[in-house]
């Protein structure tokens, strides 16, 4: 007995030895390549930090300061909410936000609208259906800065093509200064925008219809219905979750989209299509003045504007797809 005793006392701690040594062993063996992991994805959080995560940041922060360019350098005062209280005041930078909350309306509406009908008609396979979905889905791949001044020579006033267009056909009266007076600079901004983008729309809700299964619309024309009633009481109702994705990300372009305006108007003339984001891009970098509280502070107060916006609609939007 006591041999026994003392050779299982001489076996334990070989045995615990060895199942640590298994342990340790499966552990490397079953460990995560960490070093492939860090250098896939490491440059990729590295630009992520650099270029977003410390401009947001940096922001946030500078809305909160007064810089004052004094003997060369810059003098940073800390003022609180004092940028915040002074652009509920900013006479310029009310008219912006009215301009964007118009075109954040109206722009979606009529990409929703154009989209949708041009979807149904590319299901069902119009004559030509293959060459008119490249053809409206390609100005989305063309830069908005191109698609602005090519429509800055359309709407010229002398020798646009829209003028020249309109007094060939005998309605000089019609051939107005498009972007030179104050009342349809916005609008030809909405329409160049929605001509520019609205093929995106187009293909997601293209999509969506390609996604329903076709036995529900085999199954409504047994049942008699018509190919119109097929598209209002099947289709369509099927489409509603594309479609507050659709909206939601159509007006969230709206609320930030700068180039295309930069490059047709520049916000002017006045003031009249100038946009949340060409004010603040005029006040940080077009003014020289070196003050980029101010037009952080309205960034920031943007971006909440715009967060609480797209929260609320899609909220809405949600409780009329469930109905």
């Amino acid at each position: 007995m006591e041999a026994k005793a003392v050779a299982s006392t001489k076996l334990s701690p070989q045995t615990g030895e060895s199942g640590t040594r298994r342990r340790r062993r499966g552990w490397v063996h079953s460990s995560k390549p960490w070093g492939a992991i860090a250098l896939f994805i490491g440059p990729v959080m590295v630009y992520y930090g650099v270029f977003i995560i410390y401009p947001v940041l940096a922001t946030f922060y500078y809305s909160l300061l007064n810089m004052t360019p004094t003997g060369g350098r810059i003098v940073t005062t800390f003022i609180g909410l004092g940028n915040f209280q002074r652009l509920l005041n900013d006479g310029i930078f009310i008219q912006a936000v009215k301009n964007t909350l118009r075109w954040g309306v109206v722009g979606p509406a009529l990409e929703m609208l154009t989209a949708t009908t041009l979807a149904v008609l590319v299901y069902f396979k119009v004559p030509l259906h293959r060459f008119y979905r490249t053809a409206w889905f390609t100005p989305v791949l063309v830069s908005g800065v191109i698609v602005g001044l090519v429509f800055r020579w359309v709407f010229n006033v002398d020798w646009g093509l829209l003028n020249v267009a309109l007094r060939a056909i005998g309605l000089d009266r019609l051939a107005l200064n498009w972007l030179g007076r104050r009342d349809t600079p916005l609008w030809c901004v909405i329409f160049v925008h929605y001509w520019a983008t609205f093929g995106y729309s187009f293909i997601l809700l293209l999509a969506g219809l390609t996604a329903i299964p076709e036995e529900l619309i085999e199954a409504a024309y047994i049942d008699g219905a018509s190919t119109p009633q097929t598209v209002m009481k099947v289709m369509l109702p099927m489409l509603r979750p594309t479609f507050v994705t659709v909206l939601i990300l159509s007006f969230m372009g709206k609320m930030r989209t700068f180039n295309v305006v930069w490059a047709l108007t520049g916000g002017g003339p006045m003031h009249s299509s100038e946009t949340v984001a060409t004010y603040v891009h005029t006040l940080a970098f077009g003014q020289q003045s070196l003050d980029l509280g101010y037009p952080s502070a309205i960034a920031v107060g943007w971006f909440a504007v715009v967060l609480v916006s797209v929260g609320l609609i899609n909220r809405w939007l949600s409780r009329r797809v469930e109905q």
